[in-house]
């Protein structure tokens, strides 16, 4: 756990002296669109918009294997409890 806090600590330092040694002022176009921004604002919001794009384009299948999850530990606890039932139907008439 200590590892982890260390590593966003790193991390964050490192982002840090990046957005500090990029603040220069960029204008970015895209078709219609004007914007203008430090270097570093851009590339962070150009980043956030790729790990969004990537969540959307996962969440289907995230989801499907979710739920085919519940549907297997439902079906392990059904056999789970006929197995019970069907050694307390052995111990009752005695057969090994």
């Amino acid at each position: 756990m200590q590892f982890f806090i260390l590593l966003a600590i790193i991390i964050a330092m490192a982002l840090v002296v990046f957005a500090v040694q990029n603040a220069t002022a960029v204008t970015l176009t895209f078709l219609a669109w004007e914007f203008s921004g430090s270097l570093a604002v851009i590339l962070a919001l150009t980043f956030a918009a790729g790990v969004l794009t990537g969540i959307f384009l996962s969440a289907p299948t995230w989801l499907r294997k979710t739920k085919e999850g519940r549907v297997q530990k439902r079906r392990i606890q059904e056999l789970e409890k006929e197995i019970s039932r069907s050694a307390e139907g052995q111990d009752k008439t005695g057969v090994d």
